[in-house]
């Protein structure tokens, strides 16, 4: 074994082993939006591969990827709690256990990595495919377990590269995730073992997948063409309301006139005379469907508004007594509201507390929101072209919420990241939004609160944008990607997950055959 591999090796010291893992847990966080720093994938990945597969014991190996996501799942996710300070009270004392509590668990699905990775110790280039199987598995799981929570998953950390990113068109993000997984670690092996030929089969593999991921998406850039859809002019809308703001109902007024002001801003120039406007609200930028009649500053919609026009918006729907749901309606010049979707997949202690009716029979008094129903349909309304709505995190799931039946033109993700302040959570929500346009091959238009709101084509680039903590609108079309005068269907689009989970399936019963002929040679 080469002698750089010794600092691996060395378990004398088993405190700052641990420390170690903590400290390359948090570089990988760099290695994310808004940082991007994806050089560091090399250090921290290729630690934690070593460490793991020459550690002592079953435990050694499961602390080294715990104390790892412990530190990473912190520093990553720690945002998340800054919705606690918002509400503040009881919350703010609950908000260092909670993210504690949140990170531990987390941390659990790399100990799991590392722990197999011990486990199917046999040599460096074995190890290695079934590390990078492993990870990929633990993301897949992250995001279906308990209501699941796939976020930063190691493809996000290529995110500003279109030509890279364009694979999941095929494989997904957790497929990406597979090869960049599969690429830092043959890279690096090789170059700390660069004295074994054998080790030349990991710097060709390598190889192979960077040239063949880069080829097909230059391939794909090139050889595609953007159709506009419709006539339509779609505008979006970012208030920038801050939270507070938003929560204190005397500054409602305010609120609202700020969203019909920048709705018609320069509408007439805008359009040509066979255009339609239909504008974006962000995910609940209108409490309550009462409002339209009670404050005067909606007269505004009756007056600017065409036929065929409408305002479409977030908005909290209440069908009886306490009982509410996060929802999109749409808004017509009459001012008459049509609900056409609520939201399925809603936030754990966000939107709802898990065992709340438990909870709530001992003395504590928690509201929750309402599911929507799972078999929604894609949005048809009168004149628009078919669109699917995803309200925060529900734009964060690959493969889930766009079904193969009545498939939409396009993706619209309503957004409040107004809880978040000015942290790296909007950065790091914003990102999978490029994934699901890629993978689905569809128009996304994200439309959020304070940022990032953002039009992006169906090859995930970004064609406008209004940045974190700003506020404006831009005026987008809806394109569809074609290649040879077909409209472009991606092989994700149809297959989801599923190719890349049964592809995995594979790899791993052939490397676990190899392994164990390999075993019975010696």
């Amino acid at each position: 074994m080469n002698k750089d591999f010794i600092f691996f090796k060395n378990n004398r010291k088993k405190t700052l082993k641990y420390f170690y893992s903590f400290f390359f847990g948090i570089s990988l966080v760099i290695c994310f939006p808004p940082f991007n720093f994806w050089p560091l994938l090399f250090p921290s990945l290729t630690f934690i591969f070593l460490k793991s597969y020459y550690a002592e014991s079953n435990k050694d190996a499961f602390l080294i990827g715990w104390f790892f996501g412990l530190s990473f799942f912190i520093f990553s996710l720690y945002w998340i709690f800054n919705s606690f300070l918002i509400r503040s009270g009881i919350y703010i004392y609950l908000l260092p256990i909670c993210l504690f509590s949140f990170s531990c668990f987390l941390a659990l699905f790399i100990s799991f990595v590392t722990f197999l990775n011990y486990k199917f110790k046999t040599n460096l280039i074995f190890n290695i495919v079934f590390f990078s199987i492993f990870w990929t598995f633990s993301e897949i799981l992250r995001g279906y377990l308990l209501t699941g929570f796939p976020w930063n998953l190691l493809a996000h950390t290529f995110s500003e590269y279109d030509i890279i990113i364009q694979i999941c068109s095929i494989v997904g993000v957790y497929g990406l995730s597979f090869f960049i997984i599969y690429f830092v670690l043959s890279l690096s092996i090789f170059v700390l073992n660069f004295n074994k030929k054998k080790e030349f089969f990991l710097l060709l593999s390598t190889f192979f997948i960077f040239i063949s991921i880069i080829f097909y998406g230059i391939n794909r850039l090139k050889n595609s063409d953007l159709i506009t859809y419709t006539p339509n002019i779609f505008r979006i809308v970012q208030p920038n309301i801050n939270q507070n703001d938003k929560l204190d109902f005397s500054k409602l007024e305010a609120n609202y006139k700020k969203l019909v002001e920048l709705s018609f801003k320069n509408k007439m120039s805008s359009l040509n005379t066979s255009e339609n406007l239909v504008i974006f609200w962000p995910e609940t930028a209108v409490f309550n469907i009462n409002h339209f009649n009670s404050f005067p500053i909606f007269k505004k919609l009756n007056i600017n508004l065409k036929e065929n026009e409408y305002v479409i918006t977030g908005i909290f729907r209440n069908e009886e007594k306490d009982i509410y749901y996060n929802s999109i309606s749409i808004i017509d010049k009459n001012l008459s509201v049509n609900f056409v979707y609520d939201k399925i997949h809603l936030v754990p202690f966000g939107e709802y507390v898990p065992f709340s009716n438990f909870l709530n029979s001992i003395g504590f008094n928690f509201f929750n929101l309402q599911k929507g129903l799972n078999n929604q349909k894609t949005i048809e309304y009168k004149n628009l072209p078919k669109f699917k709505p995803l309200i925060c995190y529900e734009s964060i799931f690959p493969g889930k919420f766009v079904k193969n039946k009545n498939k939409p033109i396009f993706l619209v993700n309503f957004t409040n990241d107004a809880w978040f302040g000015n942290t790296i959570g909007p950065h790091q929500h914003f990102i999978n939004s490029k994934f699901r346009a890629v993978e689905e091959g569809k128009h996304l238009i994200r439309v959020a609160n304070t940022g990032i709101s953002a039009s992006i084509d169906p090859f995930g680039r970004i064609l406008k944008k209004i940045p974190l903590n700003s506020s404006g609108y831009f005026d987008t079309k809806v394109f569809i990607g074609k290649k040879n005068n077909k409209v472009i269907k991606t092989i994700f689009s149809k297959y989801k997950n599923n190719l890349t989970i049964i592809s995995l399936i594979i790899l791993f019963f052939l490397f676990s055959i190899l392994k164990y002929q390999s075993y019975r040679k010696k």
